[in-house]
């Protein structure tokens, strides 16, 4: 539903039935998200306590302003999304593009009303996608002053966190490089999701092409699944089961499930749009 001016709207998907069994591999991130964020979210007082036995002068241990950083496709929304879900809070996903308004003062207003009625929630896990987008280092000398003035609203809310309230910020980006010095410095908590290793990627095939053997599996996920994102995996799969139905409805085939010459097909089709999709990228970068 859309909240305050319109400009940002609570997650359609709610995180609602998301659980760690959603994202397939990532064990090392499930774990450290569970310890530090959602253990925290749920059981302040039990974190809260420690600081107070071991400080001298008390201050959270509790993360409040967390950066995930890695390439597209790795589960960082989704993560964020189960977060959401386990700890039972709202998520309000930001829109970026939303945000940014050509009328002076206009984005920072925009941004400061969305953290406000994340207060009237009660406290929300406010997601912001491609923060790169807000808040790109001021060293370049290269920002917008409209830029400028978003990323001081987003630093002043972050220290705010420190004063109370519930709100989680939750960050995402896949170009750290880019980002202030000082954004980088607030952050309680930085994660960082790599592409899946052949054990993850095994793993992730198995959660949409079950009917393979294992041994089939293990073969899909090495060489000619290399340096794809989970997300490629699953549009991959996906490529495949598209292509059955097709064949079937056309009697060109017979069995429901693709077999796996056809899911080391798309694979490689996958492989190819990544390979096409980078050197294009690359090419932009050099003209830039």
């Amino acid at each position: 539903r859309a909240l305050g001016a319109g400009v940002f709207e609570k997650d359609p998907e709610g995180g609602g039935g998301l659980d760690w069994d959603s994202l397939a591999g990532y064990d090392y991130i499930k774990r450290e998200v569970e310890d530090t964020i959602i253990l925290a979210l749920k059981h302040p007082e039990a974190y809260d306590s420690i600081a107070r036995k071991t400080r001298q002068r008390f201050e959270s241990n509790r993360p409040r302003a967390i950066l995930f950083e890695g390439p597209p496709g790795t589960g960082k929304t989704l993560t964020a999304r189960i977060i959401a879900n386990r700890a039972d809070k709202p998520m309000v996903h930001v829109n970026v593009e939303s945000i940014m308004s050509k009328w002076y003062g206009e984005s920072e207003k925009k941004l400061a009303q969305i953290f406000e009625a994340c207060d009237e929630l009660g406290g929300a896990i406010i997601f912001i996608d491609e923060i790169d987008a807000l808040a790109t280092s001021r060293d370049t000398g290269q920002m917008h002053e409209a830029t400028r003035r978003v990323l001081s609203v987003v630093l002043q809310r972050i220290e705010g966190f420190r004063g109370g309230g519930q709100n989680t910020l939750v960050c995402a980006t896949n170009r750290r490089q880019d980002l202030d010095a000082a954004l980088l410095n607030r952050y309680d908590l930085t994660l960082r999701f790599d592409l899946p290793d052949p054990q993850a990627r095994a793993a992730i095939l198995a959660r949409y092409a079950r009917h393979l053997a294992p041994a089939d599996l293990r073969r899909l996920a090495g060489a000619p699944s290399e340096g794809l994102a989970a997300r490629d995996l699953k549009e991959a799969a996906e490529q495949a089961e598209r292509a059955r139905a097709a064949a079937l409805l056309r009697k060109e085939a017979t069995g429901e499930t693709p077999s796996f010459d056809e899911y080391m097909k798309c694979i490689e089709k996958r492989q190819h749009q990544s390979s096409l999709h980078q050197d294009h990228h690359s090419f932009s970068q050099a003209q830039i």
